[in-house]
């Protein structure tokens, strides 16, 4: 008498039990250490926060983040390249909930976290852009350092040695618009940006003695090209 079908019967048994026996394995959410905890002695371990933006920057290779959580608040340093790699960056801003893996770094006595590439940064709950708008002729001295919305068309384009300049102009008036390059390489749609464009920007009010008001930009994104009002010069950023 054969016995082959038994014994394929026996195998095809045996693969359905193995089969039904792999089940996917999630990957665990990291732990999220309070940022009040963190200290100098954690320098150089690895550790995941998650805040909201309090207030945000950039140096010359790079983007800052000032991160808070219910017990104090860090800065996340993102190099440029990284932030290039960042998932849903658009969102990325003050008022953004983030979390952020990296390694804890002390630079001038100051606590950050430095992450090894832009992935490790993760918009959990996206900023919400309610900036109050501002007229261009209406700004004085008095708004230093508050942080405006404004909206206009591009009059001049002048470099200067770490970035370049916009001259924007609106019916009130004009004011300048400072861009350092890590950011102005990243705009979205930079390659549109020339004299004669119409542009939104975010950016923070610095009132200086000798150079009067500009508004510094802080992040790509916060430089946004709507369109153009007249014919535009073959000079962009």
């Amino acid at each position: 008498m054969s016995t082959s079908k038994p014994a394929l019967s026996f195998v095809a048994f045996f693969i359905v039990i193995v089969a039904s026996a792999v089940v996917p394995v999630r990957a665990a959410a990291p732990v999220v250490t309070a940022i009040g905890q963190i200290t100098t002695a954690d320098e150089g371990k690895q550790v995941t926060v998650q805040g909201t933006v309090a207030e945000t920057g950039n140096f010359s290779a790079g983007f800052k983040l000032s991160v808070r959580d219910t017990t104090g608040q860090i800065t996340a340093t993102v190099w440029a390249d990284d932030w290039d790699h960042v998932y849903n960056s658009f969102h990325l801003n003050t008022g953004a909930m983030i979390r952020v893996t990296g390694k804890v770094n002390v630079y001038q006595s100051q606590l950050e976290i430095v992450p090894d590439r832009g992935a490790d940064v993760e918009v959990v709950t996206w900023a919400r852009r309610d900036w109050r708008k501002y007229e261009l002729g209406r700004m004085n001295g008095n708004d230093h350092n508050a942080v405006v919305w404004v909206e206009g068309t591009v009059a001049d384009i002048q470099p200067f040695a770490d970035g370049t300049y916009l001259l924007l102009w609106d019916d009130t008036g004009a004011q300048r618009v400072k861009l350092y390059d890590v950011v102005a390489r990243r705009i979205p749609q930079q390659e549109l940006l020339w004299v004669g464009q119409r542009v939104s920007v975010v950016g923070r009010v610095r009132a200086k003695r000798r150079v009067g008001l500009e508004i510094v930009v802080a992040l790509p994104h916060d430089v946004y090209v709507l369109g153009s009002e007249q014919p535009g010069e073959a000079s962009g950023v």
